[in-house]
């Protein structure tokens, strides 16, 4: 009987770990006010048809539907509504099209993204331009956008839960 026990409880315990570990984070939604009053929202890991997401909405984002796969691109048809076109981990892949593109990294100390257009990889910052780099603190919620069109700009991010 205690043998039953302790290998009851081994198979419990390695269940659960499993469960635990089976690869699928749970999304993790962001409630983040900026400095200029902007009220927006960053999701992670948000399930879609592409697997987890990190989005973020209501920014200054045009043209594109800004969300990727932790350290991947979310590429954005070039024209019309321009929803998410694919997904992809490929540098290479990114650098060659030609519309919206968008990257997320969850790394252990903070949150980073780039929204950009066109060839290449690197966001235009210039005047009037509308790509964007996004950095935010994981331990204390602090972050800052910044574009060509509208400067560098602090936020402030808290985790929030769904009602529904």
């Amino acid at each position: 009987m205690q043998l039953f026990t302790i290998v009851l409880v081994a198979a419990i315990t390695w269940t659960s770990l499993a469960a635990a570990q089976d690869g699928v984070p749970r999304p993790i939604l962001l409630s983040c006010k900026s400095s200029a009053g902007e009220d927006f929202t960053i999701e992670l890991f948000g399930e879609s048809p592409f697997g987890p997401l990190h989005c973020v909405q209501g920014l200054m984002i045009v043209d594109m539907t800004p969300c990727a796969p932790n350290g991947g691109w979310g590429l954005s048809y070039p024209t019309g509504s321009a929803g998410l076109a694919e997904v992809t981990p490929m540098w290479a892949v990114a650098y060659k099209h030609s519309g919206g593109k968008f990257t997320a990294t969850l790394g252990p100390e903070k949150f980073t993204a780039v929204a950009a257009f066109g060839e290449g990889l690197e966001p235009d910052l210039s005047n009037g331009s509308y790509d964007m780099t996004i950095a935010l603190n994981r331990t204390t919620g602090a972050g800052s956008y910044e574009s060509g069109a509208l400067g560098k700009v602090k936020f402030q991010c808290e985790v929030k839960t769904r009602k529904f």
